[in-house]
């Protein structure tokens, strides 16, 4: 543990909730910030911030530190200060500060044994889908590996297009609802149906709706050539969205396609398919495990 007293410096703990899907965009805009005006702040008496992200991934902790009460109130009359809550203020749904006489911090690196959090997310909600039973084949598979499965559904969400402006509350509400539900997760497997060489626009329209940075995601894509075209579309789409791929995908070829539908074959049965995803859930569990760690390691506690 590392504890900070005050002594004559004055501290504030700035607890900062953003709007659902906002919270990488305030992130880099609160660093960028205060990068920026590090000089200007400075000059008033500011000392330093200490930015965390919490581990429920719903709000960000500011720690700011200043010379005195009296130097937080110079900065707060600025007009850098004044253009600094412009910037993020359309990025929050709620803002706290409290200023703290010590802080500690305690390191809380997860056991490398820990269950790692899994959501198998079938991305594809037609009528007659196959997505279903890849989802089923693959989450049984990592059951048997370090993740605690979930299965989630995109049918149980029927969110509006991102950015729609006749949404309805109800889609509005879906839309929270998963956002919130796919912050709880280290890691992801999507099922990819490929569509005229591209993903499901329900698929897409989810990882608008949802942060997914600094967390790794497998790939099972099928249809035409595997799904391979579909599959390399949400490899550039996870790539802008900071969500790690797996070097190696599942691709299930047009024709295990067509035998697994007719009941001529299972998932579980075909060699080339459970390899693919063996290697693939293996490279996952390394992943979830490293990002998780570089998340997740210190946790605060302050005295006020």
């Amino acid at each position: 543990m590392n504890a900070m007293k005050n002594s004559d410096a004055y501290t504030l703990v700035n607890v900062f909730t953003p709007k659902a899907g906002e919270t990488d965009r305030f992130l880099e805009q609160q660093l960028k910030d205060t990068a920026d005006m590090r000089a200007t702040a400075a000059e008033t008496g500011w000392l330093n911030n200490e930015i965390y992200r919490a581990r429920d991934g719903k709000n960000v902790i500011v720690v700011t530190r200043f010379a005195s009460a009296e130097a937080q109130a110079a900065w707060a009359e600025t007009q850098a200060f004044a253009e600094h809550l412009e910037r993020i203020g359309p990025l929050l749904e709620h803002v706290s500060s409290t200023p703290v006489r010590e802080i500690a911090r305690h390191d809380e690196g997860q056991a490398s044994g820990a269950a790692l959090r899994l959501a198998v997310i079938t991305g594809s909600t037609r009528e007659g889908r196959f997505g279903h039973l890849p989802a089923e084949w693959i989450a049984a598979k990592a059951a048997t590996r370090a993740f605690d499965v979930t299965r989630i559904d995109l049918r149980d969400y029927p969110m509006p297009f991102f950015g729609d402006p006749e949404a309805t509350e109800a889609q509005k509400a879906a839309a929270e609802a998963f956002a919130k539900r796919i912050a709880e997760f280290d890691a992801y497997v999507f099922t990819v149906a490929e569509y005229n060489h591209a993903p499901t626009a329900v698929l897409k329209n989810a990882l608008d709706h949802a942060e997914w940075a600094r967390k790794p995601t497998g790939l099972v894509g099928y249809g035409g050539v595997g799904g391979a075209r579909a599959v390399e579309h949400v490899r550039g789409i996870a790539a802008e969205l900071q969500l790690v791929t797996m070097q190696t995908a599942v691709h299930v070829p047009f024709g295990d396609y067509l035998a697994i539908s007719k009941g001529d074959a299972q998932f579980g049965q075909l060699k080339h398919l459970e390899d693919a995803a063996q290697k693939m859930l293996e490279q996952l569990e390394w992943w979830a495990r490293a990002l998780q760690a570089a998340r997740s390691n210190v946790r605060l506690s302050v005295a006020v």
